[in-house]
């Protein structure tokens, strides 16, 4: 089984995909938090995937570790967004609800 196969790594394709939902809705001026979420949703599933390919535990849960973190910066641009109004509401709730997710599968995983 690779990386490709797991939950945590389609979960974490579905954050990018809700992610740039949200992108393409920001309004003019959230460039510097469009770039924020772009790279933290980014960093949830390159760095599981990188961690999968590492041979060591103590390595493997270093990147299971970011990759969680990444999840949780996730929610909190979100977060930030809200307060504002630049994101619809049920967006951010589907996104904190799948960082939650991908969050509590990581540290398992790690």
């Amino acid at each position: 089984m690779t990386y490709r196969n797991t939950r945590i790594y389609s979960r974490s394709l579905e954050l990018i995909e809700l992610s740039d939902r949200i992108l393409r809705e920001l309004p003019t001026g959230f460039g510097f938090m469009a770039d924020q979420l772009r790279r933290a949703a980014s960093s949830v599933t390159l760095n599981f995937a990188e961690g999968c390919g590492r041979t060591g535990k103590a390595e493997r849960r270093r990147f299971f570790t970011i990759a969680q973190a990444s999840a949780h910066e996730v929610a909190a641009v979100l977060d930030v967004l809200d307060r504002f109004h630049a994101v619809r509401p049920e967006l951010r709730v589907t996104g904190q609800d799948l960082c939650d997710h991908l969050a509590a599968m990581l540290k398992r995983f790690a």
